[in-house]
Order: structure tokens, then sequence, then C-alpha cells
């Protein structure tokens, strides 16, 4: 079992997206608190530049729609949700 604890931010973004991006990214969150990271459904990829300091990665939810977090043992931490471009991920 995982611990999940989302920033206010993220939440925000959350709330604000399309109804679809919302029960994709419940689901998600859903098997990552059930089991972590193994036998994950989204592809995960390790960020580069100023997020790579931090360790954070990105879960690709749809073809522009991503979530940043961070894992720290049994710990994940949502820090951002949005958009590929608003996030400036790519």
């Amino acid at each position: 079992m995982y611990t999940l604890h989302i920033h206010k931010d993220a939440e925000k973004a959350l709330k604000k997206s399309p109804q679809h991006i919302k029960e994709k990214s419940f689901e998600c969150l859903q098997v990552l608190m059930a089991s972590g990271l193994k036998d994950f459904p989204y592809q995960v990829d390790t960020l580069k530049g100023k997020y790579k300091k931090f360790k954070y990665m990105e879960i690709k939810i749809s073809g522009d729609y991503r979530l940043i977090f961070r894992q720290e043992e049994n710990q994940f931490f949502i820090r951002y949700a949005g958009t590929h471009n608003s996030l400036g991920t790519g």
C-alpha cells in the first residue's frame, strides 16, 4: 500500500480538467496507491531540465495531459497536473 499526497495546485488543475481526463486521472491515482509503479498501465518518464534535480517523473494520462510527481519510499507526491505545454515539459 502506498500513500498519495496531492498538492493544491495539482488538485485545482485536475478539477478544471475535462471529464474524461478526470476519470483517467482518478483511475491512475487508484492504481498508484494500490500497487505503485509495478505493472502500471500508463507511460512514466523521468523529467529532465529543472525537474531532474528533485527526481520528478511524469505520468502521461493522454496525448497532451500530464501528472508530475516524485516518489519517496512508499509515498507519492503529485506536484503538478496539466497539459504538456502549460507545464513547460516539452
